[in-house]
């Protein structure tokens, strides 16, 4: 017998994906990716158990630091407060300032101003969950989740930090509306071919921002390849690190 927490695949899709059970109803499942930002229903006779010991535990990518580098400060919104916590966990692992809020999709245009006002960061994530729910109707905004919540936001950024170089802003989930999201202001985005992201992935790319210096441009190419999905685009961006310079007496 299922319980919640307990972690499952699904029959229907080859058992792809480990997905954690958060709910139970009457036969029907809600569940949630465990490293996959996806949340799914699903009939429990679709469920099949996944040992935990078989968990394919997933390394981040390593990011060079110079002891004299000042790293950029991250400001990471997230509609799901798991994928959150796991997000502040690897940016400490960075050793970079990060600062994390969960906040509902629909919730984030609401609130993002303020707390840019209040955390003066660097760098803004925009994440959490997304889907495309009409695939014949991919260039309509309306055919998606959580996206329209998501350029809204981005818009909203961009009526008052207009300086592409000076905020940075990385937005979407699984599934998102890619060129909408670029065209909206955003830096980077998820997803180019609609396909699900990793849950570090925003996270990956916002660490390699926050510890590339000024003057440099990000490699995209490079980016890409350092996150788990390759799902994730985006535009022409410096970093935000800087070096501390001095002369010892």
């Amino acid at each position: 017998m299922f319980k919640v927490n307990d972690l499952v695949t699904r029959s229907s899709y080859s058992n792809d994906v480990i997905f954690r059970i958060i709910s139970i109803d009457n036969g029907n499942v809600k569940i949630k990716g465990e490293v996959i930002r996806l949340i799914a229903d699903a009939p429990i006779s679709d469920l099949v158990s996944y040992d935990v010991r078989n968990k394919v535990k997933f390394a981040l990518p390593s990011l060079s630091r110079p002891n004299n580098l000042i790293g950029g400060r991250i400001l990471h919104i997230d509609g799901d407060a798991y994928y959150l916590s796991k997000a502040i966990e690897t940016y400490k692992s960075y050793n970079i300032e990060a600062y994390g809020y969960y906040i509902e999709e629909n919730k984030i245009e609401e609130v993002i101003i303020s707390l840019i006002q209040k955390h003066n960061p660097d760098i803004v994530v925009i994440t959490g969950h997304d889907s495309l729910k009409q695939k014949e109707k991919i260039y309509e905004l309306e055919s998606y989740q959580n996206s329209a919540y998501f350029v809204n936001a981005i818009k909203r950024i961009r009526s008052i930090y207009r300086n592409k170089d000076e905020l940075i802003i990385i937005a979407g989930a699984c599934q998102s509306y890619y060129e909408k999201l670029i065209e909206s202001g955003a830096n980077f985005a998820s997803s180019p071919s609609r396909k699900n992201i990793h849950l570090f992935d925003p996270v990956i790319v916002a660490s390699l921002v926050s510890l590339t210096r000024i003057y440099e441009i990000i490699d995209i190419d490079k980016m890409i390849e350092l996150t788990y999905s390759k799902e994730i685009g985006g535009i022409d961006t410096k970093g935000v690190a800087r070096r501390n310079i001095y002369k010892k007496k």
